[in-house]
């Protein structure tokens, strides 16, 4: 099976894949892309493993995996291994390249199981905010996934800083495991990037669609993991602080620190790089209950956690409007998930982006907010 329409599926268990088999078989062939009058449709092609069944031979409670060498390089049995999901993620896609994994997930919601998730090695139209192009080098870990959410309506804009501060806590909990517990310099930039200092480090995209009381959410990952270009990486921020004997705390801790990188720049040895595998994994472990908490309590429960993760607490913001610049101080939040703000008065303001671009808050845009006495 060759092509760029080459689809693997993968299970955590015997009985999930032959539910997903029923249920991709019994649809329409999943659309890869849409056709023009140029151009005709292109649907995917699925590679389906061994169906074990629940009564037959072998372990019912295993991965299911397939063994087809033309979907790619991630390891599903490696990342099964990892997850500890329920439903987010049990269900793997996995491709060598494909058009772009949001694509195919968005639209083919309607017909996908609950919790799939599609990663490929490489995209050639991968999507980014605002219809932009988001490149996809080798080395990237790139993802969709789709949910089905009974949440408020009111609540799902949360969604994608839910996502954000997932992605930011598994990255550096990765980076702990190698740094004896401290943690490198990943946040949030809002609404929906992750930046190392001034290098973005990888985006997060959400769509969604209403039926049936449920919102059906796609979600889009893509994080820089070894590719030094064309920004930076995980595995280079480790190294990074691994250099700089930033792996520990304490005087005696930072000498004993600085005396193994000294023997391992000896050894020409570098930090073990960050497998794709785990990384997916301990986002969709840490994704899946705080989406089920935003669906029943709000954003309330992560919204400190979400600003001590993000670029933006305190920072000074000069807004245009009516050709003057108005200086005001990001505060956190509005309730309706946009920056929330302060002039020198006092007065609130809520700050929503100018348009697809927001360059570090040049070119935002300005509502009033009401104020009690105002």
């Amino acid at each position: 099976m060759q092509g760029i329409n080459a689809i693997c599926v993968h299970a955590a268990t015997a009985a999930e894949l032959a539910a997903a088999r029923q249920a991709l078989l019994e649809a329409e062939p999943l659309v890869a892309q849409r056709g023009s009058t140029d151009v005709p449709e292109q649907h995917c092609s699925l590679s389906f493993p061994p169906d074990l069944g629940t009564g037959g031979s072998g372990d019912s409670g295993s991965p299911v995996v397939s063994a087809c060498t033309a979907c790619g390089t991630f390891d599903a049995r490696q990342y099964m291994a990892a997850l500890n999901t329920q439903v987010l993620g049990r269900l793997l896609l996995t491709a060598a390249t494909t058009a772009s994994t949001q694509v195919v997930v968005q639209e083919n919601v309607a017909k996908l199981p609950d919790g799939l998730v599609f990663l490929t090695d490489k995209q050639l139209g991968g999507k980014g905010r605002g219809g932009n192009r988001w490149d996809s080098p080798d080395g990237c870990l790139m993802f969709s996934a789709c949910t089905r959410l009974a949440i408020p309506g009111q609540r799902l804009p949360f969604v994608q800083y839910v996502v954000s501060l997932a992605v930011v806590q598994a990255v550096q909990a990765e980076a702990a495991q190698q740094l004896q517990g401290a943690a490198i310099d990943v946040r949030i930039k809002w609404p929906n990037d992750v930046y190392a200092g001034s290098l973005k480090l990888g985006g997060i995209l959400c769509h969604s669609s209403y039926r049936d009381g449920q919102f059906r959410v796609v979600v889009g990952v893509g994080i820089n993991l070894s590719n030094r270009q064309p920004t930076t990486c995980v595995d280079a921020l480790i190294e990074q602080a691994v250099a700089a004997g930033r792996g520990s705390e304490g005087t005696q801790q930072q000498a004993q620190q600085q005396q193994q990188q000294s023997q391992q720049q000896q050894n020409q040895q570098r930090p073990l790089p960050v497998s794709r595998e785990s990384l997916l994994a301990g986002i969709l472990n840490r994704l899946e209950p705080m989406l089920a908490r935003l669906a029943s309590e709000g954003f309330e429960p992560f919204e400190a956690d979400y600003c001590r993760h993000w670029l933006h607490t305190d920072q000074q913001v000069h807004l245009e409007e009516g050709g003057q610049l108005i200086p005001v101080t990001v505060r956190g939040l509005s309730p309706s998930g946009y920056l929330l703000a302060t002039d020198g008065s006092g007065q609130r303001y809520e700050l929503h982006p100018d348009g697809n671009s927001l360059d570090f808050f040049k070119g935002l845009v300005r509502k009033k907010m009401l104020t009690t006495g105002s």
